[in-house]
């Protein structure tokens, strides 16, 4: 697969040295990088492209030796126009947001107040164009920090997509919305709008408690597809400063156990507990079955071979892992990482048409950002990557929710809406297309946990059980005795992202 990417001169925005570092790095692509409209003294344009990664110009992103006649098979154009080729699978490039404004991207959609903007990878051939990929990313809170996130995600589309097509993959795209054209006065209210968010972004890290409950709801999965409000039976409330959350019911043996992500606030970090139900819901004894040095949450239950184990988000290890039932439900035993070396969230195991997948999302991509799938012929591995990782690129829909489910022979997954606010509301997706090389889904219901009683803030895990549907639910309020806490947890996040890998080219290999 012969790849042609068209620069306007010898100095490129980083991400688009990100981008041509991806493609280089595809085993599977040829790469030539060439000058289109040369100006060699020119830095690319744009405050926000500056916010984003300075312009630099690395010895990789030199134009290479081309020749017209080698052909093409995809053009990208990052700004040198097409070279009057007629690449076999058309000429591709970005458009960010809605007016594709390179010097503040996605300022439209920020001083209008939207919680999410887009991103797209065009395809033009045949004189139409489509889209290929998007991702839907929330508004910011820190404008450079999520410019650099969208450019950083958006430049591994290239080499992903022709991947796929040089393996042999067909790229299936939607027709391409007309550019809107910008206006000087949306850039005075987007400055206003970045100091409005950066300060209620403040106030929320600093004193907002977010309290999780866990509920019941009469019904099965089909249930979860009928416009009617869910009526909700909830637990007693959690202790002050604490929560519990990610509900998922087992029954076993005669015992009703809720698998839950127990946190309190006064060492901010989560363990996984049991708490037995009697018939009629009510908590008959409560015990701590996982609690590990690193963050706990998401005790995913899976069946395997007659055998019960439970699978925890534990992405600040870097691993989603089994862990064996030795008794139920009080004792497991970790037997072996599904998922290893990756930042897995919210790690969904299921098989489907003689396939386990596992759906999860990544820290370091993301936590909310980014659908990534893993499919295999045992649910103990190997694991191969999807073609197309990541599936879904979109804040509201991407992040695990809980089980699948079918109803009628269609097969569902739930998701979380993390647009407005962490776990703001979920959404059930019908996944129309699962294959290793291809994934098709469509949004079919979205659940707003406005009517939820005193817990209406959120709602991001659904499970089930016989006749019965768990959900979670979040109220949001402010507590002066959040401060302490919000400091630790600012300074976990720091050294974090310390450790992580630094977004250079080699992160794209």
């Amino acid at each position: 697969m012969n790849v042609v990417v068209s620069l306007p001169g010898r100095r490129v925005p980083r991400w688009h040295a990100w981008c041509i570092g991806a493609l280089r790095a595809a085993p599977a692509l040829s790469v030539s990088v060439v000058l289109g409209r040369e100006d060699p003294g020119a830095l690319p344009s744009g405050l926000g492209v500056r916010l984003g990664g300075r312009a630099l110009a690395p010895a990789d992103v030199t134009p290479d030796a081309f020749d017209p006649a080698d052909g093409a098979d995809v053009v990208l154009d990052l700004g040198g126009g097409a070279l009057g080729l007629r690449p076999r699978e058309g000429v591709w490039r970005f458009r960010l947001g809605e007016d594709d404004d390179r010097d503040l991207p996605f300022a439209r959609e920020i001083a209008a107040g939207r919680p999410t903007f887009e991103s797209a990878l065009i395809r033009s051939r045949d004189g139409r164009d489509e889209v290929l990929r998007k991702g839907r990313f929330a508004s910011p809170r820190w404008y450079p920090a999520t410019l650099r996130q969208t450019l950083a995600e958006a430049a591994r589309w290239p080499a992903t997509l022709a991947s796929a097509l040089a393996a042999g993959a067909e790229l299936h795209g939607e027709a391409a919305p007309p550019s809107v054209r910008r206006t000087p006065a949306s850039r005075l209210r987007f400055v206003l709008s970045l100091g409005r968010r950066a300060a209620g972004a403040l106030t929320t890290a600093l004193l907002e408690i977010d309290e999780w409950n866990v509920g019941f709801v009469e019904g099965g999965p089909a249930r979860l597809l009928a416009p009617e409000p869910l009526d909700v039976k909830w637990l007693p409330r959690p202790a002050p400063r604490s929560y519990i959350a990610d509900p998922f019911l087992v029954e076993r043996d005669g015992v009703r156990a809720l698998f839950v992500e127990t946190f309190d606030y006064r060492d901010e970090r989560g363990a996984i507990e049991a708490i037995v139900l009697d018939e009629e819901d009510r908590i008959v004894r409560r015990a701590r079955v996982l609690d590990l040095p690193t963050h706990l949450s998401y005790p995913y239950p899976v069946e395997i071979d007659g055998e019960l184990y439970l699978m925890p988000e534990n992405s600040a290890a870097g691993e989603a892992a089994l862990y064996r039932c030795a008794e139920f439900p009080d004792r497991w035993e970790r037997e072996t990482a599904v998922l290893s070396g990756i930042d897995a969230v919210d790690t969904t195991l299921f098989a489907h048409e003689g396939r386990w997948w596992a759906f999860c999302t990544r820290y370091s991509r993301g936590s909310t950002l980014a659908l990534h799938a893993f499919h295999a012929e045992s649910p103990r591995g190997p694991w191969t990557p999807h073609a197309l990782n990541p599936i879904v690129v979109d804040v509201t829909r991407a992040r695990p929710a809980g089980q699948p489910f079918s109803v009628d022979g269609a097969l569902y997954r739930p998701a979380q809406d993390c647009s407005r606010s962490y776990g703001c509301a979920l959404v059930i997706a019908r996944i129309d297309e699962l294959t290793p090389s291809s994934y098709r889904e469509q949004i079919v219901r979205r659940l707003d946990p406005s009517g939820f009683a005193r817990w209406n803030a959120g709602i991001h895990t659904v499970s089930f059980a016989p006749g019965r549907i768990v959900i979670d639910g979040k109220r949001a309020y402010r507590d002066l005795r959040r401060l302490r806490g919000a400091a630790r947890k600012i300074a976990f996040a720091g050294r974090r992202a310390f450790r992580r890998r630094p977004v250079t080219e080699a992160t794209f290999a």
